[in-house]
């Protein structure tokens, strides 16, 4: 009798509302959850007939409480005189009943030492309005951290597409000393460092070379061009003062072993030179064309011997191909170039040791000498070719340099 007597008590204490069935239906989730359970295993929702028990008693509370005078407080409007209940903190502090069951798992403590933690699953004692309340708080901060995380991505995008970016707190200046406000200076985008903008202005109406870099301590950073365009816009002062610095490159280039000049019209970009074996061609980014340094022109979608054999015909009607074709006749006369001895293209030699390789067919070839580097037999065969130091370290010319 007495064990009976326990079990209806324990029964009678869990919920006074039953469940329908075996098994209950998240309206969030759609999960579908053990009767026993008071919350959904998946997403922690109460149970619908739990939920709609606890805004009824939040309801009648209220209630009671317009009714009630307001309890004093203290200085700090935080801390109630209720030792039970406190506003500063999240958990709750109410003592729990002997028997009470976990809103989480719905585990079952036998409260015989007074513990407040769920021997199941280790979460703090709560009742049905104290955990729907703290859903619904989960539920703010959930949301708030997606709007900032939705402002943070904005930011970065309208960053990403800026010209340069803006600095976040106050800096002095390393050039003028002078404090500068949020965002009215300028973080260059490859090493972060900040500088205000007159300064940079001042950088660029003053250098006589044609790439600036970073004027921070032992940074070697280039400023991009994109970034300096959008300063000179914000300063309000002409693109011509960057166009100036791009017009001291190409001169800069032109008046320099190693470099080479975009044949395109109008184009001013340039590079410096060096050797690839099998590889002469190089994509400008100013105007979107495969220039070929070898031939010194464009000719997208023809080899070599193909442009030149074209340039031929061409030349006999097309004043444009003819002047073409007399520039590299020209610069055979002078010695700039060549025919390749196995296939007769035009090759020329932009820099680097005198051993060069026709892109067309391959053959190595000897510069000094104009001819073939080695002998039929291919790479090692001294029977032919140059025959560079195979005689007690001989060169093949006395102005050889280097053709291994």
């Amino acid at each position: 009798m007495a064990t009976s007597s326990v079990q209806n008590t324990t029964n009678d204490s869990s919920s006074s509302i039953k469940p329908v069935s075996a098994y209950w239906e998240c309206m969030d989730c759609h999960t579908y959850n053990p009767s026993a359970r008071k919350s959904c295993k998946t997403c922690r929702r109460l149970r619908q007939d739990l939920l709609d028990q606890c805004l009824k008693e939040s309801k009648a509370q209220q209630s009671e409480q317009t009714n009630v005078e307001p309890k004093l407080k203290s200085s700090s409007n935080q801390i109630t005189t209720n030792n039970n209940e406190s506003t500063c903190f999240t958990t709750t502090t109410t003592k729990p009943p002997p028997n009470w069951y976990c809103v989480i798992c719905s585990h079952h403590n036998c409260n015989n030492d007074s513990a407040t933690i769920c021997a199941g699953c280790g979460s703090i004692f709560m009742t049905n309005i104290e955990y729907l309340n703290f859903v619904h708080e989960q539920e703010k901060q959930l949301l708030r951290y997606q709007e900032d995380s939705k402002a943070f991505r904005e930011d970065l995008r309208e960053q990403a597409h800026a010209a340069y970016y803006k600095n976040n707190d106050e800096f002095e200046c390393i050039i003028c000393y002078e404090l500068i406000g949020k965002n009215k200076g300028v973080l260059f985008h490859h090493c972060l460092h900040p500088m205000c903008k007159r300064c940079v202005l001042q950088m660029i109406e003053t250098s006589t070379e044609p790439l600036l870099k970073c004027p921070h301590d032992d940074c070697t950073t280039i400023i991009g061009e994109r970034e300096l365009r959008g300063i000179v816009k914000d300063m309000k002062r002409d693109q011509k003062l960057v166009d100036k610095l791009n017009e001291i490159g190409v001169r800069w280039a032109e008046s320099r072993h190693k470099t080479f000049h975009c044949i395109t019209p109008d184009c001013k970009q340039w590079w410096f030179i060096e050797q690839v074996q099998g590889n002469n061609i190089v994509y400008c980014d100013g105007c979107k064309h495969w220039i070929c340094m070898t031939c010194v022109a464009v000719h997208e979608g023809q080899n070599c011997l193909e442009y030149q054999e074209d340039l031929k015909i061409r030349a006999m009607n097309d004043i444009t191909a003819r002047k073409d074709q007399e520039h590299l006749e020209e610069m055979i006369k002078r010695k700039e170039a060549m025919h390749c001895p196995g296939c007769q293209v035009i090759i020329q030699k932009l820099s680097g040791c005198d051993w060069l390789q026709c892109t067309q067919c391959k053959m190595e070839i000897c510069w000094p000498t104009r001819g073939p580097r080695w002998g039929p037999g291919g790479r090692g065969d001294t029977s032919g070719g140059c025959r560079c130091r195979v005689d007690k370290g001989k060169l093949c010319t006395k102005d050889c340099q280097n053709c291994h």
